[in-house]
């Protein structure tokens, strides 16, 4: 029998390990030149790129559930030359509705909210809105939104808030509501992902959900999905025969200057409610708008409103005979962002006020019939304004063109038959709203509406 000599055997296993031995240092190799390879291209993959600006292909508006004796919701579009027919969906009934730039058409889907959806040249511009109730009551129908400030909200029996939530969409969507109170941050579980199931909405009644006296503010974050938000909130003076609601109009962000606008003329109660979503302690002064001048009352103090917290200011003596005197508006100037609430209770009626951006291109507003006037102030350098007032059907009632000047108010009256009211401001930004008065009052804040949208940089790339 043949035997292998061991000098044979140790030369065979020399070249299987040398063979290992080389693999195990190619292939790392190899895949790092590949690796290189792919991103040879340039330093263009890895690099970030902001999102494309483009103009507006559809928009989604919703408006909340209707008051009592009063199921309407009335549309309109203010892009240029736009007509079409846009979707009307109440819950899971769908229908149609045409419009007409510049004109209104109303529609009557039902008592619940309505979302309406525009596409292509319906998409910019698309405006809404709702009014009704024993007093006068009226507000425009927001787009869907990550996130929103409701400022001066209650949680009590004689002041009580109901946030509505209403999803648009087919899926489910969810959010966060975070209260402030007084003393800071309220914990409230219940408020916690808010679920809202496809086509639907959710009505929560704080009174119910976080009783709680004094004024407080609402943070809403959209956590998934789309939502729209709207707080109705009322007055009861229990005993006295005297109650009222009507909308409470959100802020998108709070401000180091925040104009609130449309003083509502009578006896009563006016209530100023500063919230402050930062760590810090901030101080904010609070002074008058007139068509004269922006000055600071005698005797008003400044308010301190605490980390995470809201503070409220009584203006009821302070504004009795100022608003008589000319005064339409607040200014409240800050050391960090708050947001602002005028809430008055006046000869039985609830309004608010609230601080609004400025406007810079051209804002419109859906409004109810009768005596109503547009203020503005808050211009950053001289320039005008133009006023243009229509009726439902399109006509065009008045135009009015109005100087504005910085430290200044202005304020223009428009004729008690329009509907639609579009505020163009030239050379300059400016804040404005309009203010309803008939049984009571409503004030209906002016905002740029939403032209553009983005679209995000996306391409491929190693991570």
């Amino acid at each position: 029998m043949s035997q292998t000599t061991p000098g044979r055997r140790l030369s065979g296993r020399r070249v299987r390990l040398d063979t290992t031995t080389v693999l195990a240092v190619l292939l790392p190799l190899v895949t790092v030149g590949a690796l290189l390879l792919v991103r040879g291209g340039g330093d263009s993959v890895a690099e970030p790129h902001p999102p494309t600006r483009t103009s507006l292909k559809s928009a989604t508006i919703v408006c909340p559930s209707a008051l009592p004796g009063s199921p309407a919701a009335y549309l309109s579009t203010v892009g240029d030359g736009a007509r079409g027919e846009v979707e009307v969906r109440a819950g899971s009934e769908k229908d149609t509705a045409r419009l007409q730039e510049g004109r209104v058409t109303t529609v009557r889907p039902g008592t619940g909210p309505v979302a309406v959806d525009g596409e292509d040249d319906l998409a910019a511009g698309l405006l809404g809105a709702r009014f009704g109730g024993a007093q006068l009551a009226s507000t425009a129908c927001p787009a869907t939104s990550p996130h929103q400030w409701f400022t001066g909200v209650g949680a009590a029996v004689r002041h009580d808030s109901v946030l509505e939530v209403v999803n648009p969409d087919a899926g489910r969507a969810v959010a966060d509501v975070t209260v402030y109170a007084g003393t800071g941050a309220v914990d409230v579980p219940r408020l916690r992902g808010v679920s809202v199931p496809g086509h639907s909405s959710v009505r929560l009644d704080l009174g119910a959900v976080a009783p709680r006296r004094g004024e407080l503010a609402l943070q809403v974050v959209t956590s998934r999905g789309r939502l729209a938000y709207s707080v109705l909130d009322s007055s009861d003076e229990l005993g006295r025969g005297q109650a009222s609601q009507d909308w409470l109009p959100g802020q998108a962000d709070p401000a180091t200057d925040n104009l609130v606008l449309g003083l509502a003329g009578g006896a009563g109660s006016r209530l100023l409610t500063l919230a402050n979503g930062g760590d810090d302690e901030v101080r904010a002064q609070v002074k008058f708008v007139s068509e004269d001048s922006v000055f600071a009352p005698e005797g008003l103090d400044e308010v301190r409103v605490p980390p995470q917290g809201v503070a409220r200011l009584s203006l009821t003596d302070a504004l009795q005979s100022a608003v008589a005197d000319g005064v339409v508006g607040l200014e409240v100037t800050s050391t960090q962002p708050v947001t602002a609430t005028l809430r008055s209770f006046v000869d039985g009626d609830l309004s608010h006020a609230v601080g609004a951006p400025p406007i810079r291109h051209g804002a419109s507003a859906i409004v109810p019939t009768g005596a109503k006037r547009v203020v503005l102030a808050g211009a950053r350098s001289v320039g005008a304004v133009t006023v243009v007032s229509r009726s439902a059907s399109g006509e065009e009632l008045d135009r009015t063109r109005a100087d504005l000047r910085p430290g200044r108010g202005a304020v223009v009256t428009v004729p008690p038959r329009a509907t639609l009211v579009s505020v163009v401001p030239q050379n300059t930004s400016v804040t404005g709203s309009v203010i309803v008065s008939g049984r009571g009052a409503a004030v209906v804040p002016l905002v740029d509406p939403v032209l553009s949208g983005l679209v995000p940089d996306v391409r491929p790339g190693l991570s």
